[in-house]
């Protein structure tokens, strides 16, 4: 869990944390509203880092990182371009949840050859209406100055004692002690992040044509039950996008990657590892 800090050609210094060896493409992870390189369950990272190198990052202005928290999903992404090049890393995986699903989009149409494979997991295609999260009861848990356990179990599990009991054993994972902890999300950044997914979703019909362009595998996870994100914009995702698949989550919430941290795992591994076979099988 040792934080690690790299200098961008963009001014900002990076905070990250790697996870994993190996000669595989790195599976880097984008993080959801609100979310600093703590909040990632330690059991998921582990099980897809027990076959593959994983990389956290705190985006610009997000806990330890630098700079200042974008207002648009294009400005994330181009920070998050950033950071890779300072990792002179030549090709990534992406796995982007909720808000960093938007941004996983905007960085693999924009650099098709850095972008192998794109996990988008519980987010939303740009232009088909605002998320449940930006209004109702979603909004109110998720914006108070201080997110509680039960505001977290309500955003994140479904209202079942089965999701209440996956949703506790998650936060009690959260709560592991951590040597090198990061820092909290300032309010300055959490209502930059308001304002990117705001714009994300301003009503435009043309915008799913884009997705057509995205040619790389992708894989399209969502939970059933999910408050924050409809189940529908994954559905889209999945429509518009030509070389994609869909696995929807039963009786799972917007974290559905959290509820079922090693179901999940084994199906990112699957999903990359098939991604390696074709590679290896292809090369003469």
């Amino acid at each position: 869990m040792q934080n690690h800090f790299v200098d961008a050609s963009n001014g900002v210094c990076y905070a990250y944390r790697c996870f994993g060896d190996g000669a595989q493409t790195p599976l880097l992870l984008l993080s959801h509203f609100r979310a600093n390189l703590d909040m990632w369950d330690p059991l998921l990272i582990s099980e897809i880092a027990a076959e593959r190198p994983v990389v956290l990052v705190d985006n610009a202005g997000i806990g330890l990182s630098g700079g200042r928290t974008p207002h648009t999903i294009e400005e994330m992404a181009r920070d998050i371009h950033a950071f890779i090049q300072a990792l002179q890393l030549n090709e990534v995986d992406l796995l982007g949840f909720s808000i960093g699903g938007y941004v996983a989009q905007e960085l693999a149409f924009n650099h098709p050859n850095l972008v192998r494979r794109v996990i988008l997991a519980g987010t939303a295609p740009r232009g088909t209406g605002g998320d449940l999260a930006l209004s109702g009861r979603a909004h109110t848990s998720a914006t108070k100055e201080v997110i509680g356990s039960k505001d977290l179990l309500f955003l994140f599990f479904p209202a079942n004692p089965a999701g209440r009991e996956r949703g506790v054993d998650f936060i009690r994972r959260l709560g592991q002690h951590r040597p090198d902890p990061d820092r909290s999300v300032s309010r300055s950044a959490w209502q930059a992040q308001i304002a990117a997914a705001t714009a994300w979703g301003l009503p435009n019909p043309g915008a799913l044509t884009k997705l057509a362009h995205m040619t790389q595998p992708t894989l399209v996870a969502h939970g059933e039950l999910d408050v924050m994100v409809d189940p529908e914009k994954g559905r889209l995702l999945a429509e518009h996008m030509p070389n994609s698949i869909m696995r929807v989550f039963q009786d799972a919430g917007h974290a559905f990657l959290f509820q079922n941290p090693e179901e999940f795992a084994a199906t990112v591994r699957d999903f990359l590892g098939a991604a390696s076979s074709d590679d290896a099988s292809a090369t003469p």
